[in-house]
């Protein structure tokens, strides 16, 4: 008995720390109460980083760019990196800026010297223009534990264009480590045998690669890879939990709102904000998708609350006195008109202000006491009733 509470207590902890991660990624807003019917703007807000555009063409390094902090790569500091478009990172500069290359190569190299291939595999299509569509980088974070990611975002492999490759690279400042998350490496036998090689290397006599991945056929998903220095000719690697950094492209991002439940609830929309009208507490979740079909989820409840169905001008008490829909907080209800009718029909209040109730009166003469009726519409036009019901004028 002990032993499966204590499973359990560690399921919870894992969800607890899982929905955490998921929603520092995207925030849906923060929960409000409302009358029943009120139009609600939901609004999603990504809270990851976005990366600076890099213009590149197939197979041509690109660079030099600031790292933004010292980093040593095999014993030497290095301030810049120049960046291949087929998934290289190198401090070879400038001598790497002349060198194209797309083949296979096996660690350790001459080819790439002082360069991280992450992994290295021909990427785009030739002939092309230069683009900045699919590569990034920033260096984030404060000293002295700044971080530079490189990304490859769903680049089209050569020879099997709808293909997409989704790779990071990032050098960190602290301990001088490199991560290698690899979201999707699929397979183009079409191009070279799918042969690929991931690791770090310094020359023709030094290299680290991942095992089983030194110009070899080999696919890979949700991975992430740590390279350690071990004295200044040498990097140990190890498989590390998949982590990758929450890094976009310049609009990279789609969204999705589902209500009641996630995963498995109803889609509702799939615009970054919009409007809801529940007549009953609802919860919708914001779910946003980035790089290579990563995922981030959080929701935001919007609780239904009651609309009075009596008021009394005279009452002792200040609330009382006047008929009015609630929201808090107010500023979420947007394109709304609110209407009360005597029972014939005849309109005796008007308005689209959310603070302002109806004090029983009509053009300043006291209605009197009966029982009325109240319509919230969708829009502050000549939009749809989303709720309605009737309110008793105590005299």
């Amino acid at each position: 008995m002990r032993k499966s509470k204590h499973i359990i207590a560690l399921i919870i902890l894992f969800w607890f720390v899982m929905i955490i991660q998921i929603k520092a990624q995207v925030n849906a807003g923060d929960d409000i109460t409302i009358s029943g019917g009120l139009p609600v703007l939901l609004k999603g807000q990504y809270t990851g980083y976005v990366g600076i555009p890099v213009t590149a063409e197939d197979d041509y390094f690109v660079g030099p760019f600031p790292i933004g902090f010292d980093f040593e790569f095999y014993g030497s500091n290095h301030t810049n990196f120049a960046i291949g478009p087929n998934g290289l990172v190198s401090f070879n500069l400038p001598e790497i800026l002349d060198i194209v290359h797309w083949t296979n190569v096996s660690i350790p190299t001459s080819t790439f010297e002082l360069t991280i291939l992450g992994p290295y595999q021909d990427l785009f299509k030739r002939p092309t223009a230069p683009h900045n569509d699919y590569i990034y980088y920033k260096t984030v974070g404060t000293a002295p534990d700044r971080k530079l990611i490189v990304g490859w975002c769903e680049a089209p492999m050569f020879s099997c264009e709808s293909s997409f490759v989704t790779t990071q690279i990032v050098l960190n400042e602290t301990d001088h480590s490199i991560e290698n998350h690899v979201i999707s490496k699929p397979a183009c036998e079409a191009n070279l045998g799918n042969r690929a090689t991931q690791g770090v290397n310094r020359d023709d006599v030094a290299g680290t690669a991942v095992p089983g991945r030194n110009n070899s056929s080999w696919t890979a998903e949700n991975e992430s890879w740590r390279y350690e220095t071990d004295g200044p000719d040498n990097y140990t690697v190890s498989q590390i939990d998949f982590k990758p950094e929450v890094i976009i492209p310049p609009g990279h991002i789609s969204y999705r709102w589902f209500k009641d439940r996630y995963p498995g609830g109803e889609e509702v929309s799939t615009a970054r904000q919009f409007l809801v009208a529940p007549t009953e507490t609802t919860t919708y979740y914001c779910e946003i998708t980035l790089c290579g079909g990563l995922k981030y989820v959080d929701d935001v409840i919007v609780q239904v609350v009651p609309v009075p169905n009596a008021f009394n001008p005279n009452s002792l008490v200040e609330e009382n006195r006047t008929f009015r829909v609630f929201a808090n907080p107010p500023e979420r209800v947007v394109n709304y008109k609110f209407i009360i009718f005597d029972r014939w029909g005849k309109k005796v209040f008007e308005s689209t202000d959310i603070l302002e109730g109806w004090d029983g009166s009509e053009n300043g003469k006291d209605c009197n006491g009966d029982v009325y009726i109240w319509v919230v519409y969708y829009n502050a036009g000549e939009g749809e009733v989303t709720n309605k019901g009737t309110v008793t004028l105590v005299r």
